[in-house]
């Protein structure tokens, strides 16, 4: 007797997330650290750009504090050898040109004239170089042209004013000093050496600015003779 063979069929009672099993998991998984290292990446830029910006802001200050006290140095140094040639001028001059021949109205250049042990008439000056940054010392001799020296750099300013030994007692005046207050101070002047130079008891008031710094400081000749004594009678703050 013939039998038919009979075929037995499952159903398939899973569900659409089961397809792909470990493998759909392990690609969540995957994307998930990709996200996390792409965050990260971007919190260590920030980061980095946040400390160059501040490294940055340090070198920016560093420099600027490093500019300022070159520029005071220089200020110093240039004042202090003034000072030093003040102290044997016979005349120390803010002339109505500079050695170049340009108007000197705006005090750019200061002439300081002396002689030496022969009575031959010398001088040198300093002019400032608003392009440059500069103040530079030139020695002058006649018949030549003018030496340039030493330079400092680094100067944003320079002035240089005139005034009578009078403005000291005068209250109006920048120079007053309340030392003199009171005071008679007869202004004095000369020519002496046939060269032009002029010599007595008149002040330079010589202005530096560099790099937010200023230094003002009063010049006198310290061996003319200006044919007066001022006595003063001055009782010091206790």
């Amino acid at each position: 007797m013939y039998h038919k063979a009979g075929v037995q069929s499952s159903a398939f009672t899973g569900t659409l997330s089961d397809v792909g099993g470990h493998g759909a998991g392990g690609l969540h998984q995957r994307g998930a650290a990709l996200l996390d290292l792409v965050v990260g990446a971007a919190a260590a830029l920030v980061v980095f750009s946040l400390l160059v910006a501040v490294l940055h802001a340090l070198v920016v200050t560093a420099a600027s504090r490093h500019a300022v006290m070159l520029a005071r140095t220089q200020s110093d140094q240039l004042l202090e050898r003034m000072r030093s040639e003040a102290a044997s001028a016979w005349s120390i001059a803010v002339p109505a040109a500079d050695i170049t021949g340009e108007s000197n109205a705006d005090g750019h250049e200061v002439d300081f004239v002396s002689e030496d042990a022969t009575r031959r008439i010398f001088h040198w000056v300093y002019r400032f170089d608003a392009a440059a940054q500069t103040v530079t010392r030139y020695v002058v001799a006649a018949g030549s042209s003018p030496a340039p020296g030493s330079s400092a750099s680094g100067i944003t300013g320079f002035t240089a004013r005139l005034f009578p030994a009078s403005a000291l007692t005068d209250p109006a005046s920048p120079i007053y000093d309340p030392l003199f207050a009171g005071a008679t101070v007869v202004p004095v002047e000369y020519a002496f050496g046939g060269g032009g130079a002029v010599g007595g008891n008149a002040l330079v008031q010589i202005t530096i600015r560099a790099a937010q710094t200023s230094r003002t400081e009063l010049f006198s000749t310290g061996v003319a003779p200006t044919q007066f004594t001022v006595v003063v009678r001055y009782t010091p703050q206790p």
